[in-house]
This record gives structure tokens, C-alpha cells and sequence, in this order.
């Protein structure tokens, strides 16, 4: 049997990059744990819209809450919304209501043009 005695430099660098990689997971997974729990329990929503930087953010918080309201049927408030800036969606935006997505990014709509 392996104890911590018994392993040499080389085994006893991976245990500890193991161990921290082990203690990174943890902490992510239960903040978003957290994360869900707080919305899902106390019936907040979250919204967020990932969009292309040269987006000018009035455009997107006007076109994201007609979004919310056409699919979702919810009146969002301009400080409700998450804005995230995302070079690599290549154009438009991404909304989020809590984990759905509606992805109306011209990659989407060029991977369907292309099957």
C-alpha cells in the first residue's frame, strides 16, 4: 500500500496539482450550486445577455427585454440584465433566462444554413 511516506518527489507533485484541481471543482460546483439554489428558492430570475463588443448597450437592453417578452412573457427591468461582453459569438447575442438559453448568435443561424 501507497502511503504519503513512500512516494517520491515526481508522485507527490501530481497528488498535491491533484489535490488542488480537486479543491478548485468543489468550489465551483457549490457556488453554482448556491447560485441556483437562490433563484430557484426565492423565485428570482436571472437574466443575462452575452453580446458582441461593437453592440451599442442601449440597442441590446432594448432588444433583449422585447426578446424576454415575446418567448418568456416577462417585463424586465434595464437593471435586471446582466450585459457580458463576448468577442467570440462573431455577432449579436445570447440570452439567458436563469440556464435557458436563447442563442441568436449568426453562428447559430449559419451552422443551420449549412447542414
Amino acid at each position: 500500500m501507497n502511503t504519503i511516506e513512500n512516494l517520491n518527489k515526481v508522485e507527490l507533485e501530481l497528488l498535491l496539482k491533484n489535490l488542488r484541481f480537486y479543491k478548485d471543482v468543489v468550489k465551483k460546483l457549490w457556488d453554482r450550486w448556491k447560485k441556483v439554489y437562490d433563484h430557484v428558492f426565492n423565485w428570482k430570475n436571472e437574466y443575462v445577455v452575452e453580446y458582441y463588443g461593437d453592440l451599442d448597450k442601449e440597442y441590446i437592453l432594448n432588444e433583449s427585454k422585447g426578446i424576454y417578452k415575446k418567448v418568456f412573457n416577462l417585463e424586465v427591468n434595464d437593471l435586471d440584465i446582466k450585459l457580458i461582453k463576448n468577442e467570440k459569438i462573431k455577432w449579436w447575442m445570447k440570452i439567458y433566462l436563469n440556464d435557458n438559453l436563447i442563442d441568436l448568435s449568426f453562428l447559430k443561424f449559419y451552422n443551420l444554413l449549412n447542414k
